[in-house]
């Protein structure tokens, strides 16, 4: 079954490149958008399965908070992706029942190994 992707990243380019790995590997991406606000509604209106979400985001939430917002209706998978390594940063994004921590650049090969095992 073919897999559907969210991806939540403020970066233009990054987007289109984790979009076009996502699609070459056979993940369906079914929106890609740059804020926790759209993450959110994204979410509720397409129920991925699961999240390629950016840490430092466009706007007042980072995808943390938006992924608390949505784990108020969803179990949806997170797969976090950020530039900082920080041990607070991390351990923010485990309280929210995260699926993994990836830090950039990603490791595509990583990122297909995680998705096959969803």
């Amino acid at each position: 079954m073919t897999k559907r992707a969210l991806i939540v990243e403020d970066d233009m380019i990054l987007a289109m490149i984790n979009q076009k790995y996502l699609e070459r590997i056979g993940c369906t991406v079914v929106r890609s958008v740059s804020n926790g606000l759209e993450a959110i509604t994204a979410v509720k209106e397409l129920n991925p399965d699961f999240v390629l979400m950016d840490i430092r985001l466009d706007g007042d939430m980072d995808g943390i908070e938006a992924m608390d917002y949505i784990r108020e209706f969803s179990n949806v998978m997170v797969i976090y992706v950020s530039g900082n390594s920080e041990s607070e940063i991390k351990q923010r994004a485990e309280k929210t029942n995260m699926y993994a921590f990836l830090i950039k650049p990603l490791d595509f090969g990583e990122l297909k190994m995680l998705i096959d095992k969803l």
